[in-house]
Protein backbone atom coordinates (compact mmCIF):
# COMPACT_ATOMS: atom_id res chain seq x y z
CA UNK A 1 0.00 0.00 0.00
CA UNK A 2 1.15 3.53 -0.80
CA UNK A 3 1.50 4.59 2.84
CA UNK A 4 4.49 1.54 3.49
CA UNK A 5 6.29 2.76 0.08
CA UNK A 6 5.83 6.74 1.20
CA UNK A 7 7.36 5.58 4.83
CA UNK A 8 9.98 3.17 3.51
CA UNK A 9 10.98 6.08 1.02
CA UNK A 10 11.17 8.58 4.05
CA UNK A 11 13.42 6.31 6.10
CA UNK A 12 15.95 5.16 2.85
CA UNK A 13 16.22 8.69 2.30
CA UNK A 14 16.85 9.72 6.11
CA UNK A 15 19.49 6.47 6.59
CA UNK A 16 21.53 7.70 3.45
CA UNK A 17 20.89 10.98 4.00
CA UNK A 18 22.60 10.77 7.69
CA UNK A 19 25.01 8.03 7.01
CA UNK A 20 22.97 5.70 9.76
CA UNK A 21 24.73 2.52 9.61
CA UNK A 22 21.92 -0.06 10.96
CA UNK A 23 22.74 -2.64 13.13
CA UNK A 24 21.72 -5.30 10.09
CA UNK A 25 21.62 -5.04 6.12
CA UNK A 26 18.54 -3.78 5.37
CA UNK A 27 17.08 -4.51 1.55
CA UNK A 28 14.98 -2.44 0.60
CA UNK A 29 12.47 -3.21 -2.53
CA UNK A 30 9.82 -1.02 -4.62
CA UNK A 31 7.84 -3.92 -6.83
CA UNK A 32 5.16 -2.50 -9.36
CA UNK A 33 2.54 -5.45 -9.97
CA UNK A 34 1.30 -7.07 -6.56
CA UNK A 35 -1.81 -6.03 -6.88
CA UNK A 36 -1.87 -8.53 -9.95
CA UNK A 37 -0.07 -11.31 -8.46
CA UNK A 38 3.22 -9.91 -8.39
CA UNK A 39 4.31 -12.39 -11.34
CA UNK A 40 6.78 -9.67 -12.68
CA UNK A 41 7.84 -8.28 -9.53
CA UNK A 42 8.69 -10.31 -6.04
CA UNK A 43 7.50 -13.47 -7.99
CA UNK A 44 9.97 -13.10 -10.68
CA UNK A 45 12.98 -11.84 -8.58
CA UNK A 46 12.21 -15.45 -6.33
CA UNK A 47 12.70 -17.14 -9.75
CA UNK A 48 15.02 -15.30 -11.63
CA UNK A 49 17.64 -12.95 -9.06
CA UNK A 50 17.14 -14.97 -5.67
CA UNK A 51 21.23 -14.19 -4.69
CA UNK A 52 20.02 -10.66 -4.67
CA UNK A 53 17.96 -11.30 -1.29
CA UNK A 54 20.69 -13.90 -0.28
CA UNK A 55 21.16 -13.86 3.64
CA UNK A 56 18.03 -12.27 4.28
CA UNK A 57 16.28 -14.27 6.97
CA UNK A 58 12.82 -12.08 7.71
CA UNK A 59 10.43 -9.19 6.13
CA UNK A 60 8.60 -6.53 6.90
CA UNK A 61 5.50 -5.52 4.37
CA UNK A 62 2.41 -3.93 4.34
CA UNK A 63 -1.00 -4.05 6.31
CA UNK A 64 0.11 -4.98 9.46
CA UNK A 65 0.98 -2.64 12.58
CA UNK A 66 -2.21 -0.64 12.77
CA UNK A 67 -4.48 -0.23 15.66
CA UNK A 68 -7.44 -0.75 16.66
CA UNK A 69 -8.88 0.60 20.20
CA UNK A 70 -10.11 -1.77 22.64
CA UNK A 71 -11.44 -1.19 25.86
CA UNK A 72 -10.50 1.77 27.66
CA UNK A 73 -8.75 3.63 24.79
CA UNK A 74 -6.14 0.50 24.85
CA UNK A 75 -4.86 0.36 21.13
CA UNK A 76 -3.81 -3.14 19.82
CA UNK A 77 -1.35 -3.40 16.71
CA UNK A 78 -2.52 -6.09 14.85
CA UNK A 79 0.86 -7.21 12.98
CA UNK A 80 -0.04 -9.63 10.35
CA UNK A 81 1.87 -13.31 10.45
CA UNK A 82 -0.27 -15.19 7.72
CA UNK A 83 -2.24 -14.79 4.69
CA UNK A 84 -4.86 -16.70 3.04
CA UNK A 85 -3.66 -18.30 -0.49
CA UNK A 86 -4.39 -16.58 -3.51
CA UNK A 87 -6.60 -18.61 -6.14
CA UNK A 88 -7.62 -16.77 -9.03
CA UNK A 89 -9.86 -19.24 -11.10
CA UNK A 90 -11.25 -19.37 -14.62
CA UNK A 91 -14.34 -21.82 -14.62
CA UNK A 92 -15.23 -22.60 -18.28
CA UNK A 93 -18.62 -24.43 -19.61
CA UNK A 94 -19.28 -25.71 -23.28
CA UNK A 95 -22.09 -26.89 -24.76
CA UNK A 96 -23.99 -26.47 -28.27
CA UNK A 97 -24.06 -23.14 -30.08
CA UNK A 98 -27.17 -22.43 -31.93
CA UNK A 99 -29.62 -19.80 -32.66
CA UNK A 100 -31.43 -17.95 -29.74
CA UNK A 101 -34.86 -18.48 -30.74
CA UNK A 102 -34.67 -22.29 -30.50
CA UNK A 103 -35.60 -24.50 -28.21
CA UNK A 104 -31.87 -25.72 -26.24
CA UNK A 105 -31.07 -28.12 -24.09
CA UNK A 106 -26.91 -27.86 -24.12
CA UNK A 107 -26.61 -24.09 -22.97
CA UNK A 108 -22.91 -23.11 -22.52
CA UNK A 109 -24.19 -19.74 -20.45
CA UNK A 110 -26.85 -21.84 -18.11
CA UNK A 111 -24.71 -24.84 -17.44
CA UNK A 112 -22.07 -21.76 -16.26
CA UNK A 113 -24.73 -19.59 -14.30
CA UNK A 114 -25.65 -22.83 -12.53
CA UNK A 115 -22.49 -23.73 -11.26
CA UNK A 116 -21.41 -19.88 -10.05
CA UNK A 117 -24.55 -19.73 -7.79
CA UNK A 118 -23.69 -22.84 -6.43
CA UNK A 119 -20.02 -21.97 -5.28
CA UNK A 120 -20.91 -18.08 -4.77
CA UNK A 121 -23.82 -19.08 -2.30
CA UNK A 122 -22.00 -21.88 -0.50
CA UNK A 123 -20.24 -21.39 2.25
CA UNK A 124 -16.77 -23.58 3.05
CA UNK A 125 -16.25 -25.18 6.54
CA UNK A 126 -14.59 -23.02 9.56
CA UNK A 127 -11.47 -23.69 10.44
CA UNK A 128 -9.60 -22.14 13.50
CA UNK A 129 -5.64 -21.21 11.92
CA UNK A 130 -2.85 -20.93 14.69
CA UNK A 131 -2.75 -16.67 13.76
CA UNK A 132 -6.43 -15.98 14.57
CA UNK A 133 -6.55 -18.45 17.80
CA UNK A 134 -3.65 -16.65 19.30
CA UNK A 135 -5.44 -13.51 18.17
CA UNK A 136 -9.18 -13.94 19.51
CA UNK A 137 -6.82 -15.23 22.70
CA UNK A 138 -5.36 -12.11 23.14
CA UNK A 139 -8.02 -9.74 22.12
CA UNK A 140 -9.84 -11.72 24.56
CA UNK A 141 -7.24 -10.85 27.66
CA UNK A 142 -7.79 -7.65 26.33
CA UNK A 143 -11.21 -6.78 26.34
CA UNK A 144 -12.82 -9.80 28.77
CA UNK A 145 -14.71 -10.98 24.94
CA UNK A 146 -15.71 -14.52 25.13
CA UNK A 147 -15.08 -16.54 22.16
CA UNK A 148 -17.74 -19.48 21.40
CA UNK A 149 -15.83 -22.01 19.56
CA UNK A 150 -19.20 -23.18 19.15
CA UNK A 151 -20.33 -20.43 17.48
CA UNK A 152 -16.99 -18.43 16.01
CA UNK A 153 -18.91 -16.15 13.26
CA UNK A 154 -20.83 -14.66 16.15
CA UNK A 155 -18.46 -13.97 18.60
CA UNK A 156 -16.57 -12.24 15.81
CA UNK A 157 -19.12 -10.49 14.82
CA UNK A 158 -19.19 -8.64 17.99
CA UNK A 159 -15.43 -7.21 17.29
CA UNK A 160 -16.43 -3.88 15.75
CA UNK A 161 -14.77 -2.19 13.18
CA UNK A 162 -12.61 -5.26 12.38
CA UNK A 163 -15.47 -7.98 12.32
CA UNK A 164 -15.30 -8.09 8.97
CA UNK A 165 -11.86 -8.35 8.07
CA UNK A 166 -11.81 -10.89 11.26
CA UNK A 167 -14.67 -13.04 10.02
CA UNK A 168 -12.72 -13.50 6.80
CA UNK A 169 -10.15 -15.75 7.81
CA UNK A 170 -12.39 -18.13 9.61
CA UNK A 171 -13.06 -20.11 6.35
CA UNK A 172 -12.22 -20.31 2.28
CA UNK A 173 -13.81 -17.50 0.27
CA UNK A 174 -14.95 -18.15 -3.18
CA UNK A 175 -16.34 -14.76 -5.05
CA UNK A 176 -17.34 -14.95 -8.73
CA UNK A 177 -15.97 -11.11 -9.40
CA UNK A 178 -16.61 -11.33 -13.79
CA UNK A 179 -18.49 -12.93 -16.77
CA UNK A 180 -17.76 -13.72 -20.19
CA UNK A 181 -19.95 -15.22 -23.10
CA UNK A 182 -21.48 -14.50 -26.26
CA UNK A 183 -21.37 -12.14 -28.62
CA UNK A 184 -24.54 -11.50 -29.99
CA UNK A 185 -28.19 -11.41 -28.39
CA UNK A 186 -29.75 -14.00 -30.58
CA UNK A 187 -26.63 -16.15 -30.52
CA UNK A 188 -26.32 -18.90 -27.99
CA UNK A 189 -22.64 -19.71 -27.64
CA UNK A 190 -20.26 -22.50 -27.36
CA UNK A 191 -18.36 -21.69 -24.58
CA UNK A 192 -19.02 -19.45 -21.52
CA UNK A 193 -16.25 -18.28 -18.47
CA UNK A 194 -16.65 -17.17 -15.67
CA UNK A 195 -13.47 -15.67 -12.93
CA UNK A 196 -13.69 -16.59 -9.22
CA UNK A 197 -11.58 -14.70 -6.78
CA UNK A 198 -10.51 -17.68 -4.06
CA UNK A 199 -8.71 -17.53 -1.09
CA UNK A 200 -8.05 -20.28 0.56
CA UNK A 201 -6.68 -20.97 4.86
CA UNK A 202 -3.30 -22.31 5.26
CA UNK A 203 -3.57 -25.95 4.97
CA UNK A 204 -6.80 -26.15 3.41
CA UNK A 205 -5.51 -26.30 -0.45
CA UNK A 206 -6.45 -30.03 -1.14
CA UNK A 207 -9.26 -30.10 0.66
CA UNK A 208 -10.51 -26.69 -0.68
CA UNK A 209 -9.72 -28.45 -4.25
CA UNK A 210 -11.69 -30.99 -3.07
CA UNK A 211 -14.76 -29.44 -2.29
CA UNK A 212 -14.60 -27.16 -5.23
CA UNK A 213 -15.39 -30.36 -7.45
CA UNK A 214 -17.41 -31.95 -6.23
CA UNK A 215 -19.81 -28.10 -6.14
CA UNK A 216 -18.88 -27.62 -9.59
CA UNK A 217 -19.51 -30.62 -10.93
CA UNK A 218 -18.08 -32.87 -14.04
CA UNK A 219 -19.28 -30.28 -17.03
CA UNK A 220 -17.35 -27.04 -15.63
CA UNK A 221 -13.32 -26.80 -16.70
CA UNK A 222 -11.22 -24.98 -14.36
CA UNK A 223 -8.15 -23.33 -14.72
CA UNK A 224 -5.60 -22.11 -11.43
CA UNK A 225 -3.21 -19.04 -11.18
CA UNK A 226 -1.99 -17.70 -7.92
CA UNK A 227 -0.03 -18.39 -4.72
CA UNK A 228 -0.24 -20.27 -1.33
CA UNK A 229 -1.23 -19.22 1.88
CA UNK A 230 1.93 -18.75 4.40
CA UNK A 231 1.78 -18.75 8.10
CA UNK A 232 4.92 -17.71 10.63
CA UNK A 233 4.78 -17.62 14.39
CA UNK A 234 4.41 -14.44 16.62
CA UNK A 235 7.95 -14.72 18.17
CA UNK A 236 11.66 -14.19 18.06
CA UNK A 237 13.75 -11.18 18.13
CA UNK A 238 12.16 -9.47 15.22
CA UNK A 239 9.08 -9.25 16.62
CA UNK A 240 9.92 -8.58 20.40
CA UNK A 241 11.67 -5.55 18.15
CA UNK A 242 8.19 -4.61 16.49
CA UNK A 243 6.69 -4.72 19.59
CA UNK A 244 8.96 -2.40 21.70
CA UNK A 245 9.25 -0.02 18.67
CA UNK A 246 5.52 0.80 19.08
CA UNK A 247 5.14 1.02 22.64
CA UNK A 248 8.31 3.66 22.88
CA UNK A 249 5.77 5.63 20.53
CA UNK A 250 2.61 4.60 22.37
CA UNK A 251 3.21 3.21 26.19
CA UNK A 252 0.40 0.93 26.95
CA UNK A 253 -0.13 -0.20 23.55
CA UNK A 254 -0.66 -3.97 22.66
CA UNK A 255 0.46 -6.27 19.65
CA UNK A 256 -1.53 -9.18 18.44
CA UNK A 257 -0.65 -11.62 15.53
CA UNK A 258 -3.66 -11.34 12.65
CA UNK A 259 -3.86 -13.30 9.60
CA UNK A 260 -4.39 -10.89 6.58
CA UNK A 261 -7.91 -12.28 4.25
CA UNK A 262 -6.03 -10.80 1.25
CA UNK A 263 -2.22 -11.05 0.13
CA UNK A 264 1.38 -9.22 -0.28
CA UNK A 265 4.53 -10.29 -2.02
CA UNK A 266 4.84 -12.50 1.22
CA UNK A 267 3.87 -15.36 -0.24
CA UNK A 268 6.69 -15.21 -2.98
CA UNK A 269 9.31 -14.00 -0.47
CA UNK A 270 8.59 -16.97 2.10
CA UNK A 271 9.86 -19.18 -1.02
CA UNK A 272 13.28 -18.19 0.01
CA UNK A 273 12.95 -19.29 3.48
CA UNK A 274 12.45 -16.11 4.76
CA UNK A 275 9.59 -15.01 7.34
CA UNK A 276 7.53 -12.59 6.51
CA UNK A 277 5.48 -10.29 8.51
CA UNK A 278 3.05 -7.44 7.60
CA UNK A 279 4.70 -4.46 9.71
CA UNK A 280 3.11 -0.81 8.29
CA UNK A 281 2.78 0.67 11.82
CA UNK A 282 -0.41 3.53 11.74
CA UNK A 283 -1.90 4.55 14.89
CA UNK A 284 -5.57 5.02 13.46
CA UNK A 285 -8.37 7.09 14.81
CA UNK A 286 -10.75 5.03 17.20
CA UNK A 287 -13.96 5.23 14.81
CA UNK A 288 -12.12 4.72 11.15
CA UNK A 289 -12.91 1.55 9.72
CA UNK A 290 -9.56 0.85 8.04
CA UNK A 291 -10.27 -2.25 6.33
CA UNK A 292 -13.20 -0.63 4.73
CA UNK A 293 -11.06 1.84 2.81
CA UNK A 294 -9.23 -0.56 0.73
CA UNK A 295 -9.24 -0.28 -2.59
CA UNK A 296 -12.68 2.31 -2.28
CA UNK A 297 -13.24 5.69 -4.08
CA UNK A 298 -11.17 7.17 -1.25
CA UNK A 299 -8.52 5.41 -0.08
CA UNK A 300 -6.46 7.10 2.34
CA UNK A 301 -5.12 7.37 6.14
CA UNK A 302 -4.59 10.20 8.29
CA UNK A 303 -1.69 12.68 7.86
CA UNK A 304 -0.85 11.59 11.52
CA UNK A 305 -0.94 8.32 11.20
CA UNK A 306 1.58 8.30 8.77
CA UNK A 307 3.80 10.69 11.19
CA UNK A 308 3.61 8.00 13.56
CA UNK A 309 4.03 5.08 11.62
CA UNK A 310 7.51 6.85 10.32
CA UNK A 311 8.48 7.34 13.77
CA UNK A 312 8.27 3.43 14.77
CA UNK A 313 9.62 2.46 11.01
CA UNK A 314 12.66 4.61 12.14
CA UNK A 315 13.08 3.15 15.40
CA UNK A 316 12.81 -0.06 14.24
CA UNK A 317 15.33 -0.44 11.79
CA UNK A 318 18.03 1.50 13.30
CA UNK A 319 17.37 -1.37 16.08
CA UNK A 320 16.14 -4.64 14.78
Amino acid sequence: MKDMVAMSLALARRLKRDGIVPRRDIIFAFLADEEAGGHFGAQWLVENRPELFEGATEAISEVGGFSVTVKDGVRAYLIETAEKGIAWMTLRARGRAGHGSMVHDDNAVTKLTQAVTRLGTHRFPIVLTDSVREFLHGIGELTGFTVDEDDLEGSVAKLGNIARMIGATLRDTANPTMLKAGYKANVIPSVAEATVDCRVLPGRQEAFERELDEILGPDIEREWTGLPAVETTFDGALVDHMTSSIIAEDPGAKTLPYMLSGGTDAKSFAQLGIRCFGYAPLQLPADLDFSALFHGVDERVPVDALKFGTRVLDRFLRNC
